[in-house]
């Protein structure tokens, strides 16, 4: 395992890289607008999915919602971007800006006709699961992966698998007779009541797919077996959901782990931080 301790420099210029990052449980694409605006400005594509029954596709939420189904959103993002559902309806999404409590719609993006390749695949925290995914089927059309404070199964198992049976009753009972698991207070995802974006972001949380949790992850292989995989974890304060995925990423080894000095939020409360550690990633 390669690692550093220090907050990643910004890398010297390299060819523009091919970004798509994709948002953990109860966020969507909003939660990388800062970001994706960052490494945009220094040349890179970037591609900002929203999952299936997330964010501004919450219509779409429903027990048929698997795990399988955000990977399908993915994957086809990857293979058809012109006509992939994960990234048409964010064309004319409203956004809302950090800098103010203004609606903006995100600027058009034309996704070209052919399958994107050399992808730099970006997880944050629950999807880890999916890049994890997308990759044990369409590894050819990636450069690497990146898990930003993100969780990594072994195939075969859930999220519901790694937790205690009291704990999935009581997540299981909180989406009552719905299909979704409500958003909690984001407090818990490392964002104080006290900082300016607490707000901004309670306002865009949105149910969760509970099914998503139930399903397993089912691959041919090791998570992120034959591609260059980074694990960046965010340590002010450390997530402790993910400390088992955390301590089985620093043990692989050729794998490179940074640690980055911001909460689990790190997208929204340093995302210049995160679009460092990403071109620095994809420079190596």
């Amino acid at each position: 395992m390669r690692h550093t301790d220090t907050e990643p420099e910004q890398p010297p210029s390299h060819p523009p890289k091919t970004f798509m990052l994709v948002h953990g449980a109860w966020h969507g694409a909003w939660v990388w607008s800062e970001v994706a605006r960052m490494l945009r400005g220094q040349g890179h594509t970037v591609y900002a999915p929203t999952l299936t029954g997330l964010g501004e596709r919450a219509t779409l939420l429903s027990s048929s919602v698997t795990l399988d189904t955000f990977i399908d959103d993915i994957e086809q993002a990857i293979l058809h971007p012109q006509c992939a559902s994960a990234l048409l309806p964010a064309e004319n999404a409203a956004l809302g800006s950090r800098q103010s409590s203004c609606a903006s719609e995100r600027p058009s993006t034309v996704h070209p006709d052919e399958p994107l390749t050399n992808v730099i695949l970006v997880g944050h925290s629950f999807a880890g699961l999916v890049i994890t995914g997308v990759a044990d089927r369409i590894a050819a059309h990636l450069d690497r992966l990146i898990y930003l404070d993100a969780f990594l199964l072994p195939s075969g198992q859930s999220t519901f698998d790694t937790l205690p049976e009291k704990v999935v009753d009581t997540i299981t009972a909180s989406a009552g007779a719905g299909a979704g698991i409500p958003p909690p207070d984001p407090v818990h995802l490392g964002i104080p009541k006290e900082s300016e974006y607490y707000a901004w972001v309670q306002q865009r949380l949105t149910p969760h797919p509970l099914t998503t949790y139930a399903s397993t992850l089912n691959l041919k292989t090791t998570p992120g077996a034959g591609l260059q995989c980074c694990y960046l974890s965010c340590t002010e304060p450390a997530y402790r959901p993910v400390a088992a995925s955390r301590d089985w990423a620093q043990m692989q080894p050729d794998w490179l782990h940074m640690n980055l000095a911001s909460s689990h939020s790190a997208p929204v409360l340093a995302p210049d931080l995160v679009a460092s550690a990403l071109a620095a990633c994809a420079a190596r």
